[in-house]
Order: C-alpha cells, then structure tokens, then sequence
C-alpha cells in the first residue's frame, strides 16, 4: 500500500500498529515539495533476542521539500496502538528499529526520532491540546536539524551519549534526546529515558501515556528513508 494524501493512515500488523503520512507542515509558509510512503503486503518477524519474538512492521518514506528551512513539513510514523496507562504502571517500554537512508540529498535537513506523548487523562491522544508533555529520542540529525528549545542535560545509555533539550510546543513541554551519533539499529528500553526526566526534570509519574511513535521529521531536502524493522 502506498500512501499519498497529508493525513492518509493505514492499520497494519493485525491492527497493531498504525502508519500515518501526517504532512502536519506541508503547507508553511513558504514550503513546497511531497511525500510518499509505502508499506509491503507482508509481516515480518524480529530475529532480536528478546525473550518472546515479536512481529514487525517495516515501511519506506520518500520525499521532497523546500522552502520554511526551519519548519518541519511531516512525521510520517508507525504509531503503536497501545492500552493507555500511567507512567507508575509502566514497567519497560522495549523497542527496536533497523532503518538506513536508501537516498539523501547533499543539502537534506531532517531528524529520525521516537515521539512520546503524556497526557493528565487516559482520554488524551498526542499531538493536542490535551497532551501535557512530549518525548522525542532522536537517533539521527542531518544538517543541522535540531529540536526546540534549549539544553538542560544530558546522559548515557545503551552505550550512548544523549543531550537533553526542553522547549515549549503548542500548550505543552517537549523534550528531546538526541544522541552523540547517528543511530541505524536501536535496540533498548525507552522507559529509560522517561525515569530519567522523572529524576531529573520533575516529570509526573501520573500521566498517561497516550501515544508511542517512530518516524522521521523533514525539514529541506530528498530522501528515501527505509525501516527495515520496526
């Protein structure tokens, strides 16, 4: 299946997941361009040594975009259709992800990042006036591409060094991650990173969490972006 349209989704994996283009910046000012994203007819299955092997779902994402440098145009993501639960009944949140730039242009600006969405209510659903925080981890960021705000940290897991950077998104607190190097194959626990902005940020350990995302943010640029399992 490929997708075209700026909100066109799609349920895979038995409904676990759901694909979504969301060109949410797509019409800036002064942004032009597109995107396409294409899914197989099939499901794969992890090779990970975790302790119960779990489906997958892979997907490429090609676009194009000018103009707005400093606007994301989209976050075409595979989004986890979860039970909404607080942070205090939360025990891990694994995840892995093997993805590789098929294509990139020389002048590409972009990040690959997991998103985090809290809400004070298990009614909430990311990305709205009724999210209260946001998590990104970004595994990668091409020129010059960073996340809002300003840096208040840092630290390492998984073998890898992180800053931290808080800011301020529609009405509600983003922060972000983002790793020393660029990423290509993820494997960890992303509670990780929520306990530490627990410790550290004052994060409340009652919200939901509502929404659990992986995908790419674009800023300028062409790229093919492959995710061979996620």
């Amino acid at each position: 299946a490929t997708l075209t349209g700026q909100w066109d989704t799609l349920q895979t994996n038995a409904g676990r997941y759901t694909y979504q283009q969301n060109l949410w910046g797509a019409h800036s000012p002064g942004a032009s361009g597109f995107q396409s994203s294409t899914l197989p007819d099939r499901i794969l299955t992890s090779n990970t040594k975790s302790p119960k092997p779990a489906t997958s779902v892979s997907w490429t994402t090609t676009y194009s975009w000018t103009g707005g440098p400093y606007q994301v145009k989209s976050y075409a993501n595979a989004a986890r259709n979860l039970h909404k639960l607080p942070l205090t009944q939360i025990k891990a949140i694994p995840s892995f992800w093997t993805w590789h730039y098929a294509a990139a242009s020389a002048n590409l600006v972009a990040d690959v990042s997991y998103d985090l969405w809290l809400s004070p209510s298990a009614s909430g659903s990311g990305a709205d006036a009724s999210s209260s925080f946001e998590i990104m981890v970004w595994l990668s960021t091409r020129g010059g591409a960073g996340p809002a705000g300003t840096r208040v940290g840092g630290m390492t897991y998984n073998g890898v060094k992180w800053g931290l950077w808080k800011g301020n998104v529609g009405t509600w607190v983003v922060y972000s991650f983002v790793a020393e190097r660029e990423i290509t194959r993820w494997s960890g626990d992303m509670l990780a990173f929520v306990n530490y902005l627990v410790k550290k940020q004052g994060l409340p350990r009652n919200h939901y969490l509502v929404q659990a995302q992986a995908g790419t943010e674009p800023f300028v640029g062409s790229a093919t972006l492959v995710t061979e399992a996620y």
